[in-house]
């Protein structure tokens, strides 16, 4: 999937990439705008991610403010609000070429008809951030299917009915179209236990699609438990100041919550290696030295001795450390019932094979 400056291949599963969500939590401030996609090069992020909407279109005089929106105090309704924080075209532009400029990933989120003409024809890009109030908006969905190569599609307050006919809407338009899902709990900030993380291996297994978590949770737990399940990429809002005035700051992390969470994430992707058990290379030195051998446990035994079943549960035989590559393993032992020893042994020493007559 391109984002202008950087590519990602999902369905390799092998590192999770880091979104930061700049939404509206540039205040249509230039200033503040590209000090966020300062800050978010710095802090490591693979992609930067905006929001392209035209109020007039997008909401009506009717739609009342989100609890959390309201806890904003800026204005009275959905539609005051979102004027308020409609990013002007020519600094979406400006933020776009900017992006590029510092080689960092870059994606938008459409809403309606008229942003998707603007992402595609004016900034030209390929793929598209469906939001989650969208899923159910099919003229919206196959009009982005129209335009773009791939579609990321986020998925709050959705049953998981509903992802399948967004993606099967989709694929009637374009049937090899590039998909990828994200998980989300639409709540700012979102309880951590009603994220339901398990979702994203139920959505994975049900689509085959690389999938993903928008986190809209205080903290960085929900993103490193979708690193640790192998998810595909993390969204996290992130702001300057959480005290700025709007709607989404308070849920945001700051700056240095967000470096955390990058290298958290980055640890996470880190720790899941291929699946196959087989000593890590650190554990070279390591495996000798913790595993055991045979030795004698009783101050001697002599020659003629021979091997019984409870040697060891009577610490005859001892199973001990270092491991010694001559000396039998304690899994050999079974062979030795009933051999005798061909030459005495003192306290401590290793056994071998050849210590043994039939």
């Amino acid at each position: 999937m391109d984002f202008v400056s950087k590519s990602f291949d999902f369905k390799d599963g092998d590192r999770c990439v880091v979104i930061g969500e700049i939404g509206v939590n540039h205040n249509c401030d230039r200033e503040i705008l590209f000090k966020l996609i300062d800050k978010g090069v710095e802090a490591g992020l693979d992609i930067i991610k905006l929001q392209r909407f035209n109020t007039a279109l997008e909401i009506s005089s009717h739609a009342a403010l989100a609890d959390y929106q309201a806890e904003a105090g800026m204005v009275e309704n959905q539609l005051e609000m979102a004027k308020a924080l409609e990013l002007p075209d020519d600094l979406l532009i400006e933020a776009f070429e900017y992006c590029k400029q510092k080689g960092v990933g870059f994606l938008c989120t459409a809403f309606e008809h008229e942003s998707v003409d603007f992402l595609a024809d004016t900034l030209g890009v390929s793929a598209v951030k469906v939001p989650s109030p969208e899923i159910s908006n099919k003229p919206l969905l196959q009009y982005m299917a129209k335009r773009f190569d791939s579609m990321m599609i986020s998925s709050g307050a959705s049953y998981m009915e509903e992802v399948a006919q967004a993606i099967n809407w989709v694929r009637e338009v374009k049937p090899d179209i590039e998909l990828a899902l994200m998980h989300c709990t639409s709540q700012y900030p979102a309880p951590i236990e009603q994220c339901n993380m398990k979702v994203i291996l139920s959505m994975r297994e049900q689509f085959n699609l690389p999938v993903g978590y928008s986190d809209h949770t205080k903290g960085h737990v929900a993103a490193i438990v979708c690193a640790g399940m192998g998810g595909a990429m993390v969204e996290k809002h992130y702001t300057l100041d959480k005290n700025m005035v709007g709607p989404d700051h308070q849920a945001s992390v700051d700056i240095p919550e967000l470096k955390t969470l990058v290298k958290a994430v980055r640890d996470a992707s880190a720790s899941l290696g291929d699946g196959v058990k087989v000593p890590a290379a650190t554990e070279g030195e390591t495996r000798p030295k913790i595993r055991k051998s045979l030795y004698v446990n009783a101050e001697n035994l002599t020659k003629g001795t021979e091997i019984t079943a409870d040697m060891i549960e009577k610490h005859v035989i001892g199973v001990k450390r270092p491991y010694d590559p001559e000396a039998i393993k304690p899994e050999e032992f079974d062979t030795l019932i009933g051999k005798t020893l061909n030459v005495d042994k003192g306290h401590d020493e290793p056994l071998s094979m050849k210590d043994f007559g039939g």
